[in-house]
């Protein structure tokens, strides 16, 4: 009996570590079977080969497993590889297709690097993301962005969002703009609720979210931000990167916001303990890209 409880401990353990695997798995009759794990569908989708960044995902996919964010994002764009081929796809469903919100790559001023997707000065991203249908709790949310410039970017510019000015419900997020004043500080818009935040560099990681009547806004640092919040819903559009789509479906004008993006996550509301691990994992992956 003694013997039998230590084998199934110890099968606990093994099954319990185990990480995403990252090349495929080979039967007995060593036949290679499709890998099915997050990694192995993304970087077989991205086209990626080099062995130290599927290393880099297999430690973010699991530590955002591990400390509860994975299940809150419903987007994570790594922007991995390069190439506009690899940067466009979605982590948590890598197909090539609207409906798993793998980005659109618009304007002729796109550059890709291993570190982060530029959009130039004309460039933006459609995610196909609508979070008016895709967020079941227009109260539970999240937008977040790792910029790698302090670009100042257009007057009234967005890393990621949309704004429906007939209905006057928004859902984005800049790193650094002019609007509502000249500063250059952080902005937050979600439902019908604006947040200002206070230090003035849009380089770094960036994170609003919402839960219930309270929203917290993160300025590279784990400490929040807080600002009440009235219940309300998000737009009905598209969510748009390094712009901010308006009720038209174009671009603002105003909106481009010329900084790279090293990072992106849209989902429901994160927790200020979950935060402190979102924020440590994120900073760990974009410092190994």
């Amino acid at each position: 009996m003694r013997t039998l409880t230590l084998l199934a401990f110890a099968s606990f353990l093994l099954l319990s570590c185990q990480k995403e695997a990252g090349s495929p798995v080979t039967n007995n009759n060593n036949n290679n079977k499709p890998d099915t794990t997050a990694l192995g569908e993304f970087v077989k989708a991205a086209g990626i080969t080099d062995e130290q960044l599927k290393v880099n995902l297999d430690s973010l996919i699991t530590r955002a497993r591990n400390h509860g964010w994975w299940d809150r994002c419903k987007v994570i764009y790594p922007f991995a590889g390069g190439t506009q081929a690899s940067c466009k796809y979605n982590l948590k469903d890598p197909r090539d297709a609207d409906e798993a919100f793998r980005l659109t790559f618009l304007g002729d001023t796109w550059t890709y690097a291993n570190v982060a997707a530029n959009p130039g000065m004309s460039g933006y991203g459609n995610t196909h993301f609508n979070p008016s249908t895709e967020i079941s709790d227009p109260n539970s949310c999240h937008l977040s962005v790792y910029s790698i410039s302090d670009s100042a970017g257009g007057i009234d510019n967005a890393d990621i969002g949309a704004y429906d000015s007939t209905t006057s419900l928004g859902f984005y997020l800049s790193t650094r703009t002019s609007w509502p004043d000249s500063t250059g500080k952080p902005f937050a818009y979600v439902a019908m609720d604006p947040f200002q935040g206070t230090e003035i560099n849009g380089a770094g990681y960036f994170l609003m979210t919402k839960s219930g009547s309270n929203a917290n806004f993160y300025q590279n640092s784990p400490e929040a931000q807080s600002y009440s919040a009235l219940p309300g819903n998000l737009p009905n559009l598209n969510l748009y990167i390094c712009n901010q789509n308006l009720f038209s479906g174009n671009p603002y004008s105003y909106g481009f916001s010329h900084r790279p993006l090293s990072f992106t996550t849209i989902g429901s509301g994160i927790d200020s303990a979950t935060v402190v691990s979102m924020y440590s994992d994120i900073l760990d992956f974009v410092s190994r890209k």
